[in-house]
């Protein structure tokens, strides 16, 4: 058995939105990439710990839209979340991406919900896919 991210996240992204040819949200082709981005930048291990805290982060800016709080923003929210951590080349590659879907879906798109795609995104990072024989 192997993994494999991508195929992981096509079929989860099937289970919620159901069979593409019926009609996929139109930023999931631009945000499919992008998640990849972190996977292959800070590791499957990395990315499981990196969505979560991007999935914490844009519950806190929903609620505070919410409750018509003052806004500081999906990066500053998601910067509390990862804690003081080194900023490596790697990290920074996964918080552009992460920061590119957070943009792509909740500005561009009202088809798809960030929260969405990150959900795929966890599923996938926990789904083990039989290797091609």
């Amino acid at each position: 058995m192997d993994h494999d991210f991508n195929m992981s996240l096509t079929v989860a992204m099937g289970k919620l939105f159901g069979h593409p040819a019926e009609g996929w949200p139109a930023s999931t082709r631009y945000v499919h990439p992008y998640l990849g981005i972190i996977v292959r930048s800070v590791g499957l291990d990395g990315a499981g710990g990196f969505f979560e805290a991007a999935r914490q982060a844009y519950r806190r800016e929903q609620e505070t839209e919410r409750i018509g709080g003052y806004q500081f923003g999906f990066p500053a929210y998601l910067s509390t979340e990862m804690g003081d951590v080194e900023p490596t080349l790697a990290l920074t590659a996964a918080w552009e991406a992460i920061k590119a879907v957070h943009q792509i879906a909740s500005h561009r798109d009202s088809g798809a919900d960030f929260g969405q795609y990150i959900d795929c995104a966890i599923a996938a990072c926990t789904r083990v896919v039989p290797a091609p024989v």
